[in-house]
Formats: C-alpha cells, structure tokens, sequence
C-alpha cells in the first residue's frame, strides 16, 4: 500500500510536465550557449564581409574625378568605417574623416591573417587607449592601396546586444512555452488519469463510471475500448450472477427434492412395515388356529388381515394417483356442476362420523353455485379438507364451509375448530406422508397424502390454494372457477 502510495506523489501530468519543460529548458540554453559562442565570432565575420564589400565598390571609383572624396565620406558615415586610400607610389588619396590614431600611441597587431591576393585582416590595439581595431588592408582594382579601420569594440557591442535580445526573447519563449506545456499537458493526461480511475473501479468491480470519448484519437479509441470493455464485464458478470444465484437455487431445490425423495421412501416404507409386520404375524396365528382346528379364532385373524391388505391397497392407490397428478398425465375435465350440492352430499354421507364426533357441520355456501372443473377431483378436494377438518376439529368442535365470490371465480373455504397449525408446519403440510399432528393414530387411515393430492390438483388447474390459522381454528381453501 505504501508502495502504491509513493508512486502517485508525483502524477502523470507533473511528470510529463517536467520531462517535456526540461527538453525545452535544455533547448533553450543550448541556444543562449551557441549564441554566446558563435554571436560574435558571426559578427565579426560580416565586419570583415562589410569592408570586402565596401572595398570592391570603391574599385570603381574615379580619383580624378571631384565627387569621391563626398562618396567616401558617405561610406564611413554608413558604415562606421575609418578608410584610408594611397596612390600605388604612396601618396595619400583620402584620410579617414576619424583621425583614429590621432593619439600617437603605442600600436601592436595582436592578429593577422594575410590572403594570396595580397590582403590582410589584422586586430590593432591602441595599448595607450586600450582599445582594438578591426584592419583590413588592400589594393583597389586600379593598383591604389587601401586601409578600413573599424573598432571591434563596436561589433562586440552588437554582438553583445544580439546575444541579449536573444537571451530575453528565448527566456519569453521558454516561459511561454512552459506555460503552454503545462497547459497541453493537463489536456493530454486527463483523459489518462481518467482512464486510470475507471480501471482501478473496474478492478473492484464498480463499473459505474466510465471515460469520456471526445475525439476520434488514439486516446478516444482506447478510451471507448475501456468503455466497451467495462460494460461486457458488467453484463458478464451480471449472467454469471444470476447464473450462480439460479444454480444455488437449483442446487437447494436438488437437496430439497433428494431430502423428499428419502422422506418419501422412508414414510412409504414405515407405513408398509406395519401392515405388513401385522398381516405376517396374523398370518402365522392363523395358521395355527386352523392347525389347531381353532377357526372362529381364525377367521377373526383372517379379518385382521383383510382390514390392513385394504389400508395398504388404499395407499398403494393414493401414491399412484398422486404420482398421476404430479406427472400431469391426467385428463382434467371441465364440467358444470353445484358445489353447495355437492358439499351437501358429502355431509349427508358422513353425518354419523361427525355425530358421533360431536361435530356441528355448516354448509353456507349458496344453492345453485354453479362452478366449472373435474367433479371427481373437486369432490377429492373437498372430502379430503372436510376429513382434515373432521379429523382435528377440537373446542367448540364446528365445522364450517363456505364461498366468496372473486369475480371470475370462487374461493371454497372450509373452516375448523381447533388449534392452530404450528408456524414450522405451515408450509410443509403440503409435502406427502407430513404430519403436522404427530400423535394421530394411523388407525385413522389417513397417510398425510390427502393434501399433497390437493396440491397436485390445484396445480394442475393453474388455481391457487393454501390455509390460514385463526385465533380459534384453522381455514383451508382452494379456487375453483365459475
């Protein structure tokens, strides 16, 4: 982390900065060195050049003539030279208007440089004076010989001045420029730390931000590449969420069904175990009673063992019509029929079990409450919620049916007196062979398969069902359409 830290002290801007300033910085001062060094050698070279050129146009000149002293005097006004001109045996032709040696001092050359054409460049000093002067000696076309004098203190002067003015405008323009730079640089690396930013997100997952494309540059390229790139990272991520999330569910909804499976190999086991255990040992009684010529006494035990062959046989039977509607291999029929009518019939055909019970039994669903479905599975239905109901009515021991009108269909609801289902239970009195009563004698007959049957029926109509504790009892109900 520390690491990490230290490396963005100094950012990508401030470096680029820094490295482009220093190759300006470094161009600048080659330019004031070179200045420096070559200013004044360059102008002395074209002082030299000057007096050639001044030289060769006095060549043309005509001595005899009146106007040359005027046109020499104009010469040295333009250029700063001293010009001094002898005939070929001597004799002064023209002084310089500057007596520059009027002095009388001391003259040394400190530097020669003679030409095969018989002139010379020379650097006079007045010692006295100290000062230095640029010769340069000759002879004109005409044979006269001829002497410029021009001070170097003057060209260095120039010189001096140029390699200033130089020096201030190369500072300017290095200032400028620097100025700029740092400008251009803030431009070219927003786009880069910009880039930065939305990769470390993306690196922790957060795909929210995303560069800004504003060209059509290396830089917008590779900033839409990010963009690109981050939404198929999201999206990938997204499906392989949601992929995760549904093989979870999958994997729990497996364990789920692998847990019922077993349940239900187990409670289909236990509940043939003991029919079975009876009958076998039923069976070997009655072999020796009948051994024993004992056959009223065999004859109950052969009654034993009819009662519990047709428990098992009425379970065998729920299991494969269970198994047929949770398949869905079972034509559902829709017929007309009045379930007030039908509920009637199932009560009158169960009066004693509930008389002897105690149990007040109400039907309020209204006549004629024609509804559309399967009659038989219907009557499935409402048997096995009305036995439900029977089997653990309790308190003021009542028993209720009744209808509400949904429109496109009615709600069949039968209530109980009773305790409530516990909360555990609630959601899994649904699953065959459960029992959210596990002191219920299996002398009963019931198997814990009459609601998973419901279930099954229900879904295969597409309707909705389920149950709702009262404060003083419990209401199971279930759709039916109109």
């Amino acid at each position: 982390m520390n690491n990490k830290q230290s490396k963005k002290i100094i950012s990508i801007r401030t470096r680029l900065f820094l490295q482009v300033g220093a190759v300006v910085v470094v161009a600048v001062l080659l330019i004031l060195s070179l200045n420096n060094f070559l200013l004044p050698t360059i102008y002395a070279k074209n002082e030299k050049r000057s007096m050639i050129d001044v030289k060769n146009l006095i060549s043309t000149f005509d001595f005899n003539a009146g106007d040359y002293v005027s046109q020499l005097s104009s010469l040295e006004k333009k250029y700063g030279f001293s010009i001094d001109i002898y005939s070929q045996n001597g004799d002064p032709l023209y002084f310089g208007t500057t007596d520059i040696f009027s002095s009388k001092g001391k003259i040394t050359v400190s530097k020669r440089q003679d030409y095969d054409d018989g002139s010379f460049f020379e650097i006079q000093t007045i010692e006295n004076e100290n000062i230095q002067y640029i010769v340069y000696g000759s002879h004109l076309s005409g044979g006269e010989e001829i002497e410029m004098y021009s001070r170097k203190e003057d060209v260095d002067r120039t010189a001096d001045i140029a390699v200033m003015i130089t020096s201030i405008t190369s500072v300017v323009a290095m200032l400028a420029a620097m100025a700029v730079i740092y400008f251009y640089s803030g431009k070219f690396t927003k786009p880069l730390i910009k880039m930065s930013e939305v990769t470390e997100k993306m690196a922790e997952m957060d795909f929210s931000e995303k560069c800004e494309v504003t060209g059509n540059d290396e830089l917008s390229v590779l900033s839409s590449s990010i963009n690109h790139l981050s939404d198929s990272l999201n999206e990938t991520l997204d499906d392989l969420h949601s992929k995760n999330e549904r093989l979870l569910k999958d994997i729990e909804k497996e364990k789920t069904l692998e847990k019922i499976r077993k349940d239900f190999i187990s409670n289909v086991s236990h509940e043939l175990k003991t029919p079975i255990s009876i009958i076998r040992g039923y069976s070997e009684g009655a072999s020796l009673m009948i051994e024993n010529g004992e056959t009223e006494s065999a004859k109950k035990y052969c009654d034993v063992i009819v009662g519990e062959t047709e428990k098992m046989n009425t379970l065998v039977l729920q299991l494969l019509e269970l198994s047929m509607y949770e398949s869905g291999n079972v034509a559902l029929k829709d017929e007309v029929f009045d379930i007030s009518a039908l509920t009637d019939d199932y009560a009158d055909a169960n009066s004693i079990k509930t008389n002897v019970k105690g149990i007040a039994f109400t039907n309020k669903i209204p006549e004629n409450t024609r509804v559309v479905g399967d009659r038989v599975k219907t009557e499935m239905i409402i048997n096995n919620y009305i036995s439900n109901a029977v089997s653990h009515a309790d308190g003021e021991k009542q028993i209720v049916v009744s209808s509400t009108d949904l429109s496109d269909r009615y709600r069949i609801s039968v209530f109980n007196t009773g305790k409530p289902i516990a909360d555990e239970d609630i959601d899994k009195i649904w699953i065959a062979f459960y029992r959210a009563d596990k002191s219920r004698s299996r002398s009963e007959g019931r198997y814990g398969l009459g609601l998973s049957i419901v279930s099954a029926i229900q879904r295969l109509y597409g309707l909705d069902y389920g149950v709702i504790n009262h404060e003083n009892g419990v209401e199971f109900w279930f759709d039916i359409k109109k």
